[in-house]
């Protein structure tokens, strides 16, 4: 306005009589403009609030720009992102916070060059399970322009070395997928386009249940007769080695009686066993104490012998020590069987293990059978003027998102098309008119010949921002 003010002033010495009056009309508007934005910057000037809205620079309203939303959802997926770090050379099983299993083998990945990962992997992994998360994710539930309803959503991203990591060609890694729904479900592996959409492509490979069985009985392959083997000797056992014998027709200690043999050229020691309280009760030991679980017993023995016993004992050790592993491995199936079978349990059931062949972003899905669709006309506020609406549509009886874009139709009419008819949803769009930012939310049935009229309510460039994050272009 100042601008233009300026040659207006300038040339009023040479406009003629008639037009003196106008001239001096606009001279007076020019004043009063001035007046008004000095007493503006001066009521602005003693709140600072006032002016930091003002001079928001984050968001930048363009009247004659439709808004972009496309990258909206990078705020939000990077808030919701799991991190986790597997080795270079072992097999991790990584466990997401909702129950995604991914099975991490550094033996079918390699590096974008095509190089070995010979590094730490660093994985993201993203999981998306309702249908607040797939809007603020913006992962519509479309494959090729058909409705999907969806049974978990998820990305998985793999780096080292600051290179992106990618499974080889003709390799498989196994991820354990939560069954989230009673439906059947297959996978599908998600893309974006330039603008952000995404769409949904079948991987042809159904999801199957994973039926886990019960043990009816208790019943590990080695039994506890095998593990732990009682304590056999020939030899008699004492309590001490001051314990009294009768040797040569007098009563001395075992100790004595062994330094006399031993004098006498014999091949004799005294030797130290451990003994539990199982092995003394079946020996019949008068002294036992059962505040004690073992007990130290002396016996007397050649070192011929006790040499035999010790490889023999070697031997038998190594025998339990495989019967130990077997039975603890049974115990851990075991205890996962009857884990996974218990009550707290059952909101946490998984699909068989399946194959994917490439990561990103991966879907357990369904196409949504319609029986009937339809057109659902919009009506606008009057005083909005043609303007592009960018909008999304949430299913509130499944998973499932659908966003798009409305524009004139030259007619002045605008409706969204290909619903399916019956399906409570709810509706979120978002628009510009005349440098404003505007937002409606309607939930509503979807019914034939029935419009829907939406109330636009203005929203601030703050507001806006605190939604979706910085990335919004609006």
């Amino acid at each position: 306005m100042c601008v233009g003010s300026l040659p207006i002033l300038n040339n009023l010495n040479y406009l003629t009589m008639p037009n003196q009056h106008v001239c001096a009309a606009l001279v007076l508007c020019t004043i009063i403009l001035f007046s008004c934005n000095s007493k503006n910057e001066k009521s602005n000037s003693g709140n600072p609030e006032k002016i930091a809205a003002a001079t928001f620079d984050t968001v930048q309203l363009q009247p004659d720009e439709s808004i972009d939303l496309s990258d909206f959802s990078n705020n939000f997926t990077a808030t919701i992102t799991q991190k986790f770090t597997a080795l270079p050379r072992k097999i991790s099983v990584l466990t997401a916070k909702k129950g995604l299993k991914v099975t991490v083998n550094p033996a079918v990945l390699e590096k974008e060059d095509g190089s070995a990962v010979d590094g730490k992997i660093e994985v993201s992994i993203i999981e998306l399970t309702t249908s607040e998360e797939l809007f603020k994710s913006n992962a519509a539930t479309i494959s090729n322009g058909r409705l999907l309803s969806s049974g978990g959503s998820y990305y998985i991203g793999m780096e080292s070395d600051g290179q992106k990591v990618q499974i080889k060609k003709g390799g498989h890694l196994q991820i354990d997928f939560p069954k989230l729904r009673d439906e059947e479900m297959e996978l599908f592996y998600g893309n974006r386009d330039a603008t952000g959409n995404m769409n949904w492509v079948t991987a042809e490979q159904p999801l199957v249940f994973n039926t886990v069985g019960e043990y009816t009985e208790y019943k590990p392959p080695y039994p506890d007769s095998l593990l732990w083997k009682p304590y056999k000797s020939k030899y008699f056992l004492y309590k001490s080695v001051d314990s009294k014998v009768i040797f040569n027709d007098r009563q001395i200690t075992v100790k004595d009686m062994v330094s006399i043999l031993q004098k006498k050229g014999l091949d004799k020691m005294i030797d130290t066993v451990t003994v539990n309280w199982r092995d003394a009760e079946r020996a019949n030991c008068s002294f036992m104490d059962y505040r004690t679980y073992s007990w130290k017993m002396y016996r007397i023995i050649s070192c011929k012998d006790l040499e035999h016993e010790k490889d023999s004992v070697a031997k038998d050790e190594k025998e339990r020590a495989v019967y130990i592993a077997a039975n603890q491995k049974y115990n851990e199936e075991w205890n996962r069987i009857n884990e996974e079978n218990s009550f707290t349990n059952q909101l946490q059931k998984y699909y068989s293990p399946s194959s994917v062949s490439r990561l990103g972003w991966i879907n357990c899905d369904r196409f949504y059978g319609c029986p009937e669709k339809t057109e659902v006309p919009i009506e606008l506020p009057i005083t909005f003027n043609n303007p592009v609406i960018q909008y999304f549509i949430i299913y509130r009886s499944f998973n499932g998102l659908i966003n798009g874009r409305l524009t004139y139709d030259g007619k002045g009419q605008y409706s969204l098309p290909d619903l399916p008819v019956g399906q409570a949803i709810t509706l979120v769009a978002f628009t510009k008119n005349n440098g404003g930012l505007f937002q409606c939310k309607e939930d509503f049935v979807i019914q034939k010949n029935k419009p829907v009229k939406l109330d636009f309510k203005n929203i601030s460039a703050e507001e806006m921002i605190k939604m979706f994050g910085k990335n919004v272009r609006i």
